[in-house]
């Protein structure tokens, strides 16, 4: 519920009626919001609830309806592909979407840097909620003189990770995937990384009674359920490193000092979420500066959001819109300059002559004394 409340409830706050095409995965979580919301007072005909597909199906015909003149505002969460077909027709309509697309998203771990907390925080950012979120951790970038050392006790906490459905055992990192679509979509990784020439370091496709992991727990058979997946030996030109792998995987990738680092960080067409561990100052105003990233965190995960803070990206992640805080107000209303002028008489503003030529002998007088 939380990414169409970002949407919704500043649209209906600001006096919007909306079109809503909730994702074909989360039908039932879509209608039980609407039905709040309804139940909550709001009139008939303004939160307007549309199911169906993408291409070919609502979702694309949402779109179409830009250029019928239909729609002043489309907000759009998903692909970078398909945010960029919204921003074509946007484009060509002089309108302004929201979008809000995906991520491949750095952490940075300098040599300095506490390790036991560096290891908590990127645990959480690549496998919390299964790596499904736009601000999971996709590139995990180690200071050379502390590599070893962080993937030795990162891969020791990787082994106890508890997994299994949520509903039925307390304190799982995360559950299955939502369906057989996305866990293939994911498992397709395998075969980049290894044609990539990444090396391995855990992990082993889907869980199952064959192929179980140590700290699941349940029946593996009643969900797509993926094993907690390392990369190591990754580079920057590899296909692993600049593609977003929605699910439980991370790629490890060596570098030597800070402005190495954030180089490394910023070659992916990404910049969406980003984060860096160090007690450096001069290193993490370093990073602030220079990361290409719509949200960054020092010292803390990548994945999260506070609701006082603009949430959004750059590069392929965003078109420079924002979600959350006071920033959201402005995507969906818009300035109106308005002179009610009581005088009587036309006013010149910069042009009256009057004001300017009093304006300009008081500055000469003052020039002169």
């Amino acid at each position: 519920m939380a990414v169409p409340s970002w949407k919704i409830i500043p649209a209906l706050v600001t006096g919007n009626s909306i079109v809503w095409k909730p994702s074909e995965d989360a039908a039932a979580t879509s209608y039980a919001f609407a039905k709040l919301l309804e139940e909550g007072g709001l009139p008939d005909g303004v939160l307007n609830v549309v199911f169906g597909g993408g291409a070919g199906a609502a979702g694309e015909y949402l779109i179409g309806m830009m250029d019928e003149k239909r729609l002043n505002k489309i907000a759009f969460t998903g692909s970078t592909a398909v945010g960029r077909k919204i921003g074509e027709v946007a484009g060509r309509n002089l309108s302004h979407p929201t979008l809000e697309l995906g991520g491949k998203n750095p952490m940075i771990v300098m040599r300095d840097a506490d390790l036991d907390n560096a290891v908590a925080g990127a645990l959480w950012a690549a496998f919390g909620t299964g790596g499904q979120r736009c601000t999971s951790l996709g590139n995990l970038i180690l200071d050379e003189p502390i590599h070893d050392a962080f993937v030795a006790k990162f891969l020791e906490k990787v082994k106890t990770i508890k997994i299994g459905n949520p509903i039925q055992h307390q304190d799982v990192l995360y559950g299955p995937f939502i369906n057989e679509r996305f866990y293939k979509a994911w498992d397709a990784h395998y075969d980049m990384a290894q044609a990539d020439g990444a090396t391995l370091l855990h992990g082993s496709r889907r869980i199952t009674a064959d192929a179980p992991f140590a700290g699941f727990v349940g029946d593996p058979s009643t969900g797509f359920y993926g094993s907690p997946t390392v990369w190591g030996g990754v580079t920057k030109d590899m296909n692993i490193f600049q593609t977003e792998v929605f699910g439980p995987t991370v790629s490890i990738v060596k570098v030597n000092g800070i402005d190495e680092a954030i180089e490394t960080a910023n070659s992916v067409d990404y910049g969406l979420s980003s984060a860096i561990y160090t007690n450096n100052r001069m290193w993490a105003y370093q990073f602030k500066d220079t990361i290409q990233a719509g949200m960054s965190s020092i010292n803390n995960s990548t994945t999260g959001a506070e609701a006082h803070m603009p949430f959004g990206g750059v590069k392929g992640s965003g078109n420079g819109t924002r979600e959350s805080g006071i920033w959201v107000i402005e995507s969906y209303t818009y300035w109106h300059g308005v002179n009610d002028e009581l005088s009587g008489k036309l006013q010149l503003a910069q042009m009256d002559t009057e004001y300017g030529e009093t304006k300009a002998a008081f500055a000469v007088s003052s020039l002169l004394s």
